[in-house]
Formats: structure tokens, C-alpha cells, sequence
């Protein structure tokens, strides 16, 4: 959609003759009044904006100063018949215009001047947008500085975890090769299933920290098939225990895609989308909840989708909800789990997407991968 010139004078007559002279090279707009015109900056792309000085009620500097504070990116001219130089210095100290003309006008060079405003314009849109990339740069690479001390003070509480863990399954093994009774070595086993699974947990946890300790690292040129359906399952036996307790779970899995990723990275994507449904809903009794996983295939892509019933997610954060250290969970989590879990989706080539889920009411989260 290309930005617009809008012109503003109590005339219509000399909006006529404005329209006639530009129509033709320009996409023009048209008002009669202060209101009228920021009516057109609310709806529409305007570059530019031509105010003539003396009109009733709002003139065009205090019109021009108030553009200058909401649309900051319009380029500003000033356009009237008088000799006013109090009018002048105002519209450049307070509208900060670009140019103040006088009428008459010649038609070759306000076309020349609004050619110019436009280059000026679309210049300041694309420093406006490398400013907010530089922030987000700037946001993410401050995560990963904090993310590698986090990861750096784990690395020793870790190894600490798995050589008992290590210690326990070896003693646990060598009691059940004692004579017991059936009950007992029913038991150990039971323990023992219990430890792997734990053992399981961290040694993603120490995955993740190896993962994170450099900051500028990635791991994407080092990706191998990876069964995502195996991925998920982990993810759930990981938090079966919490999730059996929060939420009833439909699972549908109606495909065993394998993708070109990072099996631990993934089931970081698995267990934040999972773990964030959960917190969803966790203010509600059990009975009310449900959160639905499905995987399935769409052409040349695997869809993995986790769905809740819970409230969803306001307007006014969709924005914002891949934004690292946003929450709207006041004391619960960091705020990261989905940034991250972007980040490691767009790594492989991938989308994370936030929406409503039309069935169950609440959020929805779609990762979308390449086969």
C-alpha cells in the first residue's frame, strides 16, 4: 500500500485545484478540517501532510504540532497565503515542518517537493522499523548473556543430581538381584522406572544448559531427523503427573513426522507450550479444564498444535506475547518460555503462531515445521 498525500484547507476550492494538480502522480486525500484530517491519519497510510495556515477553529501549525506527536513519520508542509512570519517560525519550532509555502503555488514544484517528502518518509519508516529489529537484537542478545550465567551456575548442581542418580539406579539394581520377596522386587522396579524417568528429566535439563552457554551459538547447521511424535510423547511423560492433576488431555496424534531439528530444543518447545497451557487454566478446578494437543501433516509441513480452554489471550498482548521477559502472569514464570521456543522454531525454519482456538475457546499455539 503505498502513503498517501493528504491536503487540509477550509476551501474546497483550493482542494479542487490541490487534487487536480497532484491526482494524477499521487495518491491524494482530501479534509476541510483538523478533526477531518487526523480522522484520515487514524484509517490511512499518510506520508504527507499539507495544512494550510488560517482555517477556523485548529490552524494548520497547532494541526501540524499535534501530527507531529501522533504520526511522527508524516512528513509536515505548510501552506498559506499570507505573509505571516510568526506563522513560519511557529510551524518550525513547534510542527517542525519540512517546508513552509506560500500561494500561489506552481504546480511542477509542489509536485517536486511532496516527490521528495515522500523519499523522505518511506526513508524514516525503514530507520523506524531497523530501530525496533535493534531492540529486539539487543533484547535477545541480552537474554542470552543471562541465559549462559544461568546455564554456568547449573553446570556443577547438575552434575551433582545425575552422579547420585547414577549411584541410586547402580544400588537399586544390585538389591533386586538380593533374594526378596515378589512385592518388594515389584517395588524396586517401580522406583527404579521412577529414577529413569528422572534421570531422563535431567539429562535435558543438562542438554538445555550445554545449549545455552554461549549465548551467540547455534546448533542449527547441526540438525538430524527427529521423530517429533517421540519428542511429544517424552514432553507429556515429563509433566504427566502435574498435567493429570491441572487439566484432562485430548491427544490427538494422527502422524509420526520426522524433522530435520534438535530433539532436545523441540521438547523445549513441547514442554513450554505444554507447561504454559497448564498455567492457563491452573486457577480452575480440574473438571473445568482441558488442553488438547494435536500433530497431524499439512503439504510439506508438521503441525503441531497445543490448545487450551482457558481465558486466551487479550488483544492487547498478542503483540507483545513472543516479546522475551513478557508475562501477564503476575509471580509465574520468567516470561522467556515462548520467546525462546520462537527462536528455536525459526532456527530450524519453522513458525510459533498465538491465536484463539475457535473449539475449546481459549489460546492456541501452532508450530509449523519443514519436512
Amino acid at each position: 500500500m503505498s502513503a498517501k498525500v493528504l491536503f487540509v484547507d477550509d476551501d474546497d476550492a483550493n482542494l479542487v485545484v490541490c487534487e487536480a494538480a497532484c491526482g494524477d502522480d499521487f495518491d491524494v486525500l482530501t479534509a476541510t478540517s483538523a478533526e477531518e484530517a487526523l480522522s484520515h491519519l487514524r484509517r490511512e497510510e499518510v506520508g504527507v501532510i499539507v495544512a494550510d495556515q488560517r482555517m477556523p477553529g485548529t490552524s494548520g501549525v497547532e494541526l501540524l504540532e499535534r501530527v507531529r506527536v501522533e504520526y511522527p513519520d508524516t512528513v509536515r508542509l505548510l501552506i498559506t497565503a499570507y505573509t505571516d512570519v510568526q506563522a513560519a517560525v511557529a510551524a518550525i519550532n513547534r510542527g517542525r515542518v519540512r517546508r513552509y509555502l506560500r500561494k500561489p503555488w506552481e504546480p511542477e514544484e509542489l509536485r517536486a517537493e511532496l516527490t521528495d517528502a515522500l523519499d523522505v518518509y518511506a526513508m524514516s519508516r525503514k530507520l523506524s522499523a531497523l530501530e525496533v529489529r535493534l531492540r529486539e537484537t539487543e533484547r535477545v542478545y541480552a537474554l542470552g548473556v543471562v541465559a549462559a550465567s544461568i546455564a554456568h551456575e547449573m553446570k556443577n548442581p547438575m552434575q551433582w543430581v545425575t552422579n547420585s542418580l547414577s549411584f541410586a539406579q547402580r544400588e537399586l539394581r544390585r538389591l533386586a538381584e538380593q533374594p526378596l520377596a515378589s512385592s518388594i522386587k515389584q517395588q524396586l522396579e517401580e522406583v527404579e522406572a521412577s529414577l529413569t524417568d528422572t534421570r531422563t528429566g535431567v539429562d535435558r535439563v543438562v542438554d538445555i544448559v550445554r545449549g545455552v552457554e554461549m549465548p551467540t551459538r547455534s546448533d542449527s547447521g547441526q540438525l538430524r531427523p527427529t521423530d517429533l511424535a517421540e519428542v511429544l510423547r517424552l514432553g507429556l511423560r515429563l509433566v504427566s503427573g502435574e498435567l493429570m492433576r491441572c487439566a484432562s488431555l485430548e491427544l490427538d496424534v494422527t502422524c509420526a513426522p520426522k524433522v530435520r531439528a534438535s530433539s532436545t530444543k523441540l521438547g523445549q518447545v513441547v514442554l513450554n507450550l505444554i507447561v504454559n497451557a497448564m498455567q492457563a487454566v491452573a486457577t480452575r478446578p480440574r473438571s473445568e479444564n482441558v488442553i488438547s494437543v494435536r500433530l497431524r501433516m499439512e503439504d510439506a509441513w508438521s503441525v503441531l498444535e497445543v490448545a487450551d480452554n482457558g481465558p486466551g489471550i487479550p488483544e492487547d498482548d498478542r503483540l507483545r506475547i513472543f516479546d522475551p521477559f513478557f508475562t501477564s502472569k503476575v509471580g509465574v514464570g520468567t516470561g522467556l518460555g515462548l520467546a525462546i521456543s520462537r527462536r528455536i522454531v525459526e532456527e530450524i525454519g519453522g513458525s510459533l503462531t498465538a491465536g484463539r482456538d475457535e473449539r475449546l475457546g481459549g489460546a492456541s499455539f501452532v508450530v509449523r515445521l519443514p519436512l
